[in-house]
């Protein structure tokens, strides 16, 4: 039976394109699956495990955003473990909305949503036989230092995300300690694109590639 991997993230998780998007977002432009991480991470571990994408634009850890609904993954997670169930492993890659001002604004209280989404998740046993399954706590990439000159420039905070989104990894990492769960801090590999929010083609696959290391270890 394959390892069940659920891959719970925002917008980097569900392809979203740096380049090429239109300036009013009023459709959004996605990368194929082969060329997402989620993609090649399937094809690296191949069949003895299944990646279940879980990426929604615009996704919080546990903040609601009060223009965009339905993006709070705290008020989520108990339906989405119950969907995929059973899992074998969680891995959590969050928290760069949270940085817009509108919502939280500062990686401190990310890290914060991360653990509060973390102690919901051990509230409802999804692995296999009702166990917990482990969790893989990924800092999201940095902000990009020339966020001010993209179309995400106001709603992120212009510098001020790129310089918290600096902050996320200790945060995160230190989290992870006290929970008792995995880290990989995706900054390490990966950066983001032409819009300073998304990954581009070469980050997604050296993501992956860094991922598909670590939950082999893990699993």
């Amino acid at each position: 039976m394959s390892k069940r991997i659920l891959c719970y993230g925002d917008s980097n998780t569900w392809g979203f394109m740096p380049e090429g998007q239109p300036e009013d977002l009023s459709y959004w432009l996605r990368y194929p699956f082969e060329t997402r991480w989620t993609g090649i991470l399937q094809g690296l571990l191949g069949p003895e495990y299944r990646i279940i994408e879980e990426g929604l634009n615009g996704r919080t850890t546990m903040w609601d955003d009060p223009c965009a609904p339905y993006r709070n993954a705290l008020s989520y997670i108990d339906a989405c473990l119950e969907t995929h169930a059973p899992i074998d492993l969680i891995m959590i890659m969050l928290g760069t909305n949270d940085l817009k001002p509108r919502i939280a604004g500062r990686a401190c209280d990310s890290a914060e949503g991360v653990r509060v989404l973390v102690n919901k998740i051990r509230q409802n046993p999804s692995g296999r036989n009702r166990t917990l399954p482990p969790i893989l706590i990924t800092s999201p990439v940095a902000v990009g230092t020339h966020i001010d000159k993209t179309f995400f420039s106001d709603e992120f905070g212009g510098k001020n995300a790129h310089e918290e989104s600096l902050k996320a990894p200790e945060y995160l990492k230190i989290k992870a300690h006290l929970l008792g769960c995995e880290f990989l801090d995706a900054a390490k590999y990966a950066k983001t694109g032409a819009d300073a929010i998304h990954l581009d083609t070469e980050s997604h696959r050296k993501l992956a590639e860094a991922l598909a290391e670590k939950i082999r270890k893990i699993i």
